[in-house]
């Protein structure tokens, strides 16, 4: 088992709508950490793990295979390495939106991205994380960096609306100079 087909398990625990009770809580960690240790088990050989699209043809680095958005678990995956056979299957089975094509993640609602890559199966995907009731960027933190063994980075911080207001007051004043 792979991680990436973990992940969206985790996600769904942590995007429940109230606070699980603590025996909710220990199953549920008992059962991530059941996945978690199956997926670290699994056999080293990632080859059979690609799609026939991803081995057959070249990719540039960095360039999005696929999307995978899951508005109603405020989260979409960009493929942008080799996807786990089941890719796919998994992202519709948990309600997400497939498509191959580069079309990136939205930026709007961000709290922050995940990066992971993995030299030795080639992956190389970003998970957005929005806003969303219960879902905190701490916790997306911690679950990216802690369980993903990702790279985490916060959304951009906006403009202070003062800031912003300056701005456009500089840019109607260098306009009247004209």
């Amino acid at each position: 088992m792979k991680l990436g087909l973990v992940f969206p398990l985790v996600l769904v625990t942590l995007s429940g709508c109230s606070k699980p009770s603590p025996e909710e809580q220990k199953k549920n960690e008992e059962k991530l950490a059941a996945a978690l240790a199956s997926a670290m088990t699994a056999p080293a050989s990632s080859a059979a793990t690609l799609t026939a699209a991803t081995a057959a043809a070249p990719v540039k680095a960095g360039t999005i295979l696929a999307t995978c958005n899951n508005p109603t678990d405020g989260k979409c995956k960009e493929f942008k390495g080799a996807m786990g056979i089941a890719a796919e299957d998994s992202c519709k089975t948990l309600g997400g939106v497939f498509k191959k094509d580069s079309t990136p993640c939205a930026q709007d609602n961000l709290l922050g991205t995940c990066a992971q890559a993995d030299g030795s199966s080639g992956m190389d995907d970003v998970d957005y994380f929005y806003k969303s009731d219960g879902v905190t960027a701490d916790s997306m933190k911690s679950l990216c960096e802690g369980v993903m063994s990702g790279k985490w980075s916060p959304a951009p911080k906006a403009a202070a609306p003062a800031a912003k207001a300056a701005g456009r007051a500089a840019k109607a004043a260098s306009k009247a100079k004209k």
